[in-house]
Formats: structure tokens, sequence, C-alpha cells
């Protein structure tokens, strides 16, 4: 329950613009290792393998503790939705548009009709668990969309859930503000 109020009252800060991100370059895998570690025990009690996959160099701007909750709560929904020894991969790639990082599990995927609302507040696929809220993903896209990164959501070809973060080049008019790193 605790958690629960916590989500909402950030979502409501978030909501009137009574959060300030700060901004700055993130190097993914380090980033990403770090949102795994809060979810390593209860994936190793599924018995869940992760695989993690992507370029050395690749990075993104933005706000990393508010970023790192965003993709905790992706990567926590995909853990709920990948069954005892099934197997959650996250790749990541960096283009000169945007860093792209991309979370898969090898569940049974996202029911059609729950697509279009799995974003949404207090939206509760056919298939969640019983003490879900509906919670952590509109969490994810709140804070992901005042970062200007886009969440979307569908199904793998080869089954289960694919999550795609994109975290895009800050601009300035026309000028690049954030560099790729070198």
């Amino acid at each position: 329950m605790e958690w629960l109020i916590l989500a909402l009252l950030k979502i409501s800060k978030l909501d009137a613009g009574a959060v300030t991100l700060e901004e700055k370059k993130i190097q993914v895998k380090p980033f990403l290792r770090q949102v795994c570690r809060s979810l390593e025990i209860p994936m190793e009690l599924r018995e869940q393998k992760l695989i993690l996959e992507g370029d050395e160099e690749a990075g993104f701007c933005g706000d990393e503790s508010w970023t790192m909750e965003a993709v905790e709560n992706v990567l926590k929904n995909c853990m709920e939705h990948t069954p005892h020894g099934g197997t959650i991969r996250i790749t990541w790639e960096e283009n000169p548009v945007y860093t792209e990082i991309v979370v898969t599990d090898s569940g049974s995927g996202i029911d059609e009709k729950d697509l279009p609302h799995i974003f949404e507040r207090f939206y509760k696929g056919r298939m969640s668990e019983h003490q879900n809220f509906g919670i952590g993903l509109s969490l994810a896209r709140s804070i992901l969309s005042r970062e200007k990164a886009v969440i979307t959501a569908k199904n793998a070809r080869e089954g289960g859930a694919k999550f795609i973060i994109r975290f895009y080049e800050k601009r300035e008019g026309d000028k690049i503000v954030m560099e790729k790193s070198s």
C-alpha cells in the first residue's frame, strides 16, 4: 500500500510540473546494471534469466534517478509476466537521432485488447496479477514523457511482451545540445 501511495504522489507531482528533472549524460550499460540490481532476488527466486546486450558506448541524456524508476517499472512488469524459468532480454543501441532501450520477455505477451490501454493509470490487463494496481507503467510513461522520451509496447514476433523506450537527441532549433560520446 505504501508503494501505491508513493507512486500516486510521484505521478501527481509530475502532472503538476512540480518535479525538476536534472539532465545529464547517462551511459546505458552501467545504468541498466544498476536498474537490474533491485530485481535480482525476485528474478532468482523465479529462476528467470536476464540478458543484457548493447553498444558499450551508448548513452542518453536524462535524469538518472527518475529514469531508473521508469525503466525499473517496465522491467518489473516483464518479470511479473515472465514464467518461472523464463528469459528477459534488454538490448540497446544509439544512433544519431535517438538511443533505444528494448525490454522483451518470454511471457505470453499482451492481450491485443489491452495494448491500447497498457499505459493508462489504474488499467489492469487481463493477465495482471491480483495485487497489481495498474500504476507502474503509467508512472513510467509519465516520467519518460517529461524527459521527451517515448515508450511503446507491443508483442514480440517470437512471443512475449516488448517495450521500446526511445530517448531522442535534445535539440535547440537545429543545434544538437547533447552529442554522442566518443
